[in-house]
């Protein structure tokens, strides 16, 4: 027996035998224990699935587990999971059953038998028939596993329930089901289904009205709806509207103005709004986009616009003020709902709607544009992408939240007529909407299983008008209207050079995954992740994960204010154990959650931000008003958790859409055919450089074309080298300069630092407020604009403005910025955080006039800290064309930064790659192991006095040993105590000194670490330990502390994968983790870990060898 193997036993002995703690918690940790086997034995697997059933079957097949062994594990699945919910009390028996059932399943899998230790306390194997369960007659919703299919049923497995034998289900019943059969051929193993209003036939069999595949991959439902063309509704349609960007153009103005008007008459009182009263607050709301739109600028068109809004105010206060109120319509502004957000995972959709009622029997959705004008003569009738939004709202509603589709009354409100168009509901057009779904689902999978560029390109290929027009539509309209934005996409693909190509084909692969893993999981991880963790995990995993607050109540409702609505809400005393996983500025949702069932999927949910929050109560600001107070009940309690935004995926698919359409030189200049330039006399008249941050802007000021800058920990690359470079650019009078960063943290820093040169520099910061620190709030652009009132005004103040700070994604997110600025420069901090794919659209944009958006760039990082955050493993990230290795491009999860460092670091005829050497943050004791192990020895210290001092050995490891009772391996409470111990020996040194912001910091990897370190704190008596920073090395990134104390928390081998963050340079590893960890320090670091199983990592063993015998000195 391998002492893997042996370990995983060992684990299952270790949670039978601590009758110390609670069996709900020991359930936890079985599961915990069998997910991640599952996941270790599928991490190659290309196979995605989102919940252990589907696992649990692959297992099965994979390792041949007999039926027995299976259904086994599928007892104890839905036991585990109604304990871990609070559904049901543990029982002792049957978790010693469900141990049993997880060991023969590891007997199964590793070919290795049980120990005698472990059979010795579990009860005997007793292959007992699962227990047949009443079959339904009907059931409104069924979650199976796919097997298999033929001409006429699908084999499933159950999901809910323990079944000996697959079900059989019947499909293409005529009017019953027939509308998904075209989609069953793209069905997968072990995919996951929701079969909706289920009939059992008297031949044992059933019947579903609705196939719903791999439901927890949620497609929008505006999304889902854009599909619907006037030429028809194939699933490619889905492709090229993520491929092609939108147009910031009247129509999208018009309907953003539109619903801003919508909500000004929803909340008005006895004092009716004004037009141009709400024009102006438009005009706050939408600045840029209203300056950059080019059609503005011909005064015909821009007299049309704004008679087109004040007609618009018109219709939609007759639309409020009288037809409301007319006899039909069951419509009451004062008891309205504005933007709820639904999660249907029943149906596999989710969207926002623009009007509710509060009791759901009535809703709006309204669109400023045309409808169906010529269908029927003399007749306007819903559009047919306008009728498909209304028809999926009406079936979330019925899936959902259980309002039946008959007691619904829908509106479609189009502002132009105006016109208040009662929905009529068709179901079996539901269902056509449904297996369109279906078919762009099984793409996106297909897409990210194969992850190939061959298949990406017949995919794409799909985007032709022949393909598409399944209407076989001729004519002018057609001709005219609507072939050419296919033809002109059709153009720019096949016109790229096949190494263009394949770059195309493999980012958009890398994206498609990444995104399927966004949204469904990583299988990966050490515990859950995706969107679907939202309804898929319990109560307890959530808990473990510190992603829910629940038990929340009303303190505070302000949410009827119009302009900053808010909610306060008390945070109850929760156990020791739960720690919270929230910071201000995280976007969250909100829903009643009054009962243990109560979820995302079955409640409104209303979305925000979180201002600020402490212990007790938490601040949201939320997204949209609402003057209905019933919208939040005093009485009710309600849950938040975090939100999954996928946005900014848009911005990196819209990146490939930006090259395929980039100018030559820059394509050719990122692909590597093309050298970067460099001014060698510019670099010469400078010299000679007075320090090094001269030297890095000189060279910043002389390449053509891109820069990079290492900067190490503490060598000052924001501070210092990134603020002289703003200065040697500012200098020259007409420079425009873009300043990016990935997080709003940084660009904090960023604003920082150039508010230090002097004379003050001019800057406008894109961006919300509730992402900016308030220092730094005048300069954001709502700000910055908010008292012109003309477009021209906008156009001068964004013209004469020279600097613009902000995120990587927020600029991205605001395309307009660049039709109305060139900038000559862009400087990116942070850059090795940030893969190729979230730059691309920065890096390839152009201006109206043809140019590039951005001349030159610069980018300052440290490859050898932190990465960017990727979501899909290595292996399925890696890029194995050749052609694509010419220029570096070997995976795809790698920064640009880090590429473009591998093709000219070495480069000795062209000075673009410069490296800080100096750091003024580490003693130099402290700096040495890494400067060593990490940077081939270049670092050196500056000199500054705590530099100079002479310590008392400054770095110190703490062996502690193995906590036993930590079935999880998360938390050593050995470890805990070590640090507390040593953290109340530092105050005590200085404690009228103490600063805890700034004295001290405590790093660790995991959240059940941070809570049972912040427990043995507060046990300490000493009030500013508790204002301590205790927080992992990845919110560390960019910190520093006089010390800092860091505990591995390493109880098993199998968490050394997880800790570390390998890469290789010249031959040597590099932890990226450790880096980050041991740099934060200035003048102590005390690092506490468990000896016998560090020792297995080579670079943990150097650190270990070399500062083990401090320890054993300090602590003698």
């Amino acid at each position: 027996m391998n002492q893997e193997v042996r370990d995983i036993y060992w684990e299952l002995w270790a949670i039978c035998t601590d009758d110390a703690r609670p069996l709900r918690h020991r359930y936890r940790a079985l599961r915990e224990s069998f997910e991640r086997v599952a996941r270790e034995q599928m991490k190659n697997v290309s196979l995605q699935t989102t919940d252990l059933a589907a696992r649990i079957n692959y297992l099965a097949t994979q390792f041949s587990l007999d039926g027995w062994c299976k259904n086994a594990l599928h007892t104890f699945r839905l036991t585990s999971n109604d304990v871990m919910s609070h559904r049901k009390e543990p029982d002792t028996d049957e978790f010693l059953r469900d141990v049993r059932s997880v060991a023969e399943a590891y007997r199964g899998i590793f070919s290795v038998s049980i120990p005698k230790e472990l059979l010795d306390i579990l009860p005997e194997q007793v292959r007992k028939t699962p227990m047949k369960r009443e079959k339904m007659d009907i059931a409104r919703r069924v979650r199976v596993s796919f097997e298999w299919a033929d001409d006429e049923f699908l084999y499933v497995s159950p999901v809910d329930e323990v079944s000996e034998e697959n079900w059989k289900i019947r499909y293409n019943v005529l009017g019953v089901n027939d509308e998904f059969t075209e989609g069953i051929a793209d069905f997968w193993r072990h995919a996951s289904l929701n079969l909706l209003d289920v009939k059992k036939n008297e031949d044992g069999t059933y019947t579903p009205s609705f196939i719903v595949l791999d439901p927890d991959y949620l497609v929008d439902i505006s999304t889902l709806a854009e599909c619907y063309r006037d030429y028809g509704s194939h699933p490619a349609n889905f492709l090229m509207n993520r491929l092609i960007p939108i147009d910031n153009a009247t129509p999208l103005l018009l309907g953003n103005i539109a619903n801003l008007f919508l909500d000004e008459w929803i909340y008005a009182g006895e004092e009716e709004p004004d037009y141009l009263t709400c024009m102006k607050k438009a005009f706050r709301k939408y600045p840029v986009e209203l300056a950059a739109c080019e059609e503005l600028l011909d005064p015909e068109k821009e007299k049309a616009f704004f008679q087109n809004c004040q007609m618009h105010f018109e219709h939609i206060r007759q639309t409020v003020t009288e037809t409301f109120r007319a006899a039909g319509y069951n419509l009451d502004k004062s008891d309205a709902v504005l933007e709820p957000s639904y999660i249907c995972e029943a149906l596999g959709i989710q969207g926002r709607l623009d009007y509710m009622q509060r009791d759901m029997s009535s809703f709006i959705e309204m669109k400023s544009g045309k409808a169906d004008e010529y269908a029927i003569k003399g007749k306007i009738e819903p559009r047919e992408n306008n009728r498909v939004q209304m028809l999926l709202y009406m079936a979330v509603l019925e899936y959902s939240m259980n309002v039946g589709r008959h007691k619904q009354h829908p509106y479609l409100l189009y502002t132009r007529y105006p016109l208040l168009y009662p929905a009529r509901a068709s179901w079996a057009h539901v269902r056509r909407i449904i297996a369109l779904r279906n078919r762009i689902v099984a793409s996106e999978y297909g897409t990210q299983m194969h992850n190939h560029p061959s298949y990406t390109a017949g995919l794409l290929a799909q985007i032709n008008p022949t393909t598409l027009n399944q209407r076989k539509m001729q004519g002018r309209f057609w001709e005219q209207y609507l072939v050419p934005d296919i033809l002109n996409f059709q153009k720019r693909l096949s016109g790229l050079s096949d190494l263009e190509k394949v770059y195309v084909y493999s980012l958009y692969n890398f994206i498609t995954k990444e995104l399927y893993t966004f949204k469904s999981g990583d299988m990966d991880s050490e515990s859950k992740t995706g969107a679907s963790t939202l309804w898929l995990s319990t109560l307890d995993e959530k808990r473990e994960a510190g992603e829910i607050l629940y038990d929340l109540r009303i303190k505070d409702n302000q949410a009827f204010l119009p302009h900053k609505a808010t909610i306060t809400l008390q945070i109850p005393k929760y156990e020791d154990e739960f720690l919270p996983n929230f910071r201000a500025g995280d976007v969250v949702v909100l829903y009643e959650r009054n009962c243990p069932t109560d979820n995302v999927t079955n409640k409104l949910v209303i979305k925000g931000n979180i201002e600020w929050l402490t212990a007790e109560e938490v601040y949201i600001r939320l997204r949209a008003s609402q003057r209905n107070l019933s919208v939040f009940p005093e009485t009710s309690r309600y849950a938040m958790e975090h939100d999954y935004m996928d946005t900014n995926f848009r911005s990196m698919y819209l990146g490939l859409s930006a090259f395929m359409n980039a100018n030559q030189d820059r394509k050719d200049l990122l692909l590597g055919i093309r050298k970067p330039g460099f001014d060698e006399a510019l670099l010469s008249k400078n010299a000679p450089f007075i320090d090094d941050f001269e030297r890095v802007a000189a060279k910043a000021l002389a390449a053509k074309d891109y820069f990079l800058l290492v900067g190490p920990p503490g060598t000052g690359k924001t501070s210092r080298a990134l603020r002289r470079m703003v200065e040697k650019f500012h200098h020259s009078p007409d420079t425009q300069i873009l300043l990016l960063a990935y997080t709003n943290r940084a660009v904090d820093e960023i604003c920082s630092s150039i508010s230090s040169i002097s004379p003050e520099i001019d800057y406008i910061r894109i961006g919300s407020e509730l992402s900016c620190d308030e220092r730094y709030r005048e300069h954001l652009v709502e700000n910055e604009l908010a008292s012109l009132e003309k477009r021209k005004d906008v156009r001068s103040r964004l013209s004469t403005c020279r600097v613009y700070v902000g995120t990587v994604a927020s600029v991205s997110s605001r395309t307009e910025l660049f039709k109305l600025k060139h900038f000559d420069v862009a400087i990116i901090d942070e850059a090795s955080q940030i893969i190729e794919s979230q730059l691309l659209w920065i890096l390839t944009a152009k201006t109206p006039e043809g140019k590039n958006a951005v001349d030159k760039f610069i980018l300052i990082g440290d490859h050898k800290q932190l990465p960017a955050v990727v979501l899909q493993s290595e292996e399925e990230s890696t890029v194995f064309d050749e052609r694509l290795h010419q220029a570096e491009i070997r995976n795809l999860r790698d920064s640009f930064f880090e590429r473009l460092f591998r093709l000219y670091a070495t480069d000795k005829d062209l000075p673009i790659v410069d490296m800080l050497c100096r750091q003024g943050r580490m003693h130099p004791d402290i700096a040495s192991f890494p400067n060593i192990a990490f940077y081939g020895g270049r670092l050196e210290a500056v000199g500054l006095p705590h530099q100079q001092e002479v310590l008392d050995k400054p770095v110190i490891f703490i062996p502690s040993q193995v906590d036993k009772e930590s079935l999880s391996g998360k938390t050593n409470r050995y470890e805990a105590r070590l640090v507390a111990d040593w953290a109340e020996r530092i105050w005590k040194e200085s404690p009228e000194t103490f600063n805890a912001g700034f004295t001290l910091g405590i790093i660790t990897p995991y959240r059940s670490q941070i809570a049972l370190i912040r427990k043995e704190l507060l046990a300490k008596g000493i009030p500013q330990l508790m204002d301590v920073s205790v927080d992992t090395v990845e919110r560390y990134q960019g910190s520093e502390r006089e010390v800092i104390l860091y505990s591995f928390c390493v109880n098993y081998r199998r968490q050394l994968k997880f800790l570390s963050n390998l890469v290789e340079e010249d031959g040597a590893l590099i932890d990226r983790k450790l880096n980050v960890a041991l740099t934060r320090a200035r003048k102590k670091l005390i690092v506490v870990g468990v000896v016998d199983v560090l020792k297995e990592n080579p670079i943990y063993m150097r650190f270990i060898s070399r500062y083990y015998s401090s320890a054993l000195d300090e602590i003698s």
